[in-house]
């Protein structure tokens, strides 16, 4: 004979099974090997960002070489930005291979995969725990304050990269294309670009999603769109800033003004 206790216990087997078979639907996890150190998705994903920074860095980093060693000349005042950019365009076209396997241009790529690669990679990897703190959360709410660590972590290990990366080719440039190509960067130098490298990493990876916000909240434009419209706006808006702190760096480096009184170096 059956008795209430055994009803009992059948039914808490069914109502187990139906919301291990619902949480399985709503949150579905990631699958991973036992032997895997990533799993298949978030390894999948990870190879992807850095396949695409390194690819769509390459592309561009040519133009961004040129102008680079157009600024560095130009504030050497041995070539006019328009001169040094012809002159780098005609070594590209005339020997791209030579181009491509420069120092000038590698060392610009470099700088820029590795600032692309670790921005992209870090942001999935936020949004990896994000999903597995929504999974663990019955509400399937990711705190503000785990959004908040994401973000400063990510622009913290983005800017270690991209500063280490663009003072090691600044001082190539600088050295290479500049005046003063015997004399050690100042320190002062090195601070004004690592302020500057602060400015840039904020504006392209920071700043858009508080912009996109406000746009959102102010117009009557969707998230996408006012996220676009940041990503774009904010990067071009801070060279105001961020180009002028570079140049007085380099100035600082070509000229120096260790011999002059303050009132001399601030006139200069």
């Amino acid at each position: 004979m059956r008795g209430p206790d055994d009803d009992r216990h059948r039914e808490l087997i069914a109502t187990s099974i139906s919301i291990i078979d619902e949480n399985s639907i709503l949150y579905p996890q990631i699958t991973r090997n036992g032997n895997d150190f990533l799993p298949k998705e978030l390894s999948t994903r990870l190879a992807g960002d850095i396949v695409v920074a390194c690819g769509v860095t390459f592309c561009v980093s040519p133009f961004l070489s040129m102008i680079d060693k157009s600024i560095v000349q130009r504030a050497a005042g041995t070539h006019t930005v328009v001169q040094s950019c012809i002159e780098s365009g005609v070594s590209l076209i005339r020997n791209p291979y030579n181009y491509v396997k420069s120092p000038m241009f590698l060392m610009m790529w470099g700088v820029y995969a590795a600032t692309y690669s670790t921005a992209n990679c870090l942001k999935t990897i936020v949004e990896y725990q994000g999903n597995k703190s929504s999974f663990n959360n019955a509400n399937n709410d990711v705190s503000s304050s785990t959004t908040g660590t994401g973000a400063f972590t990510v622009f913290a290990l983005t800017t270690v990269v991209n500063s280490t990366s663009t003072m090691i080719k600044d001082k190539f440039y600088a050295a290479r294309f500049g005046t003063n190509t015997a004399a050690k960067l100042p320190l002062i130098t090195y601070g004004l670009w690592g302020l500057r490298d602060c400015m840039v990493i904020g504006s392209s990876f920071i700043l858009p999603e508080y912009t996109s916000k406000y746009l959102q909240d102010n117009t009557d434009l969707d998230h996408r769109t006012a996220l676009q419209i940041s990503q774009l706006a904010c990067p071009l808006a801070t060279q105001v800033v961020a180009g002028p702190t570079q140049l007085l760096g380099l100035d600082i480096y070509n000229r120096p003004l260790h011999d002059l009184t303050f009132k001399a170096a601030a006139i200069e």
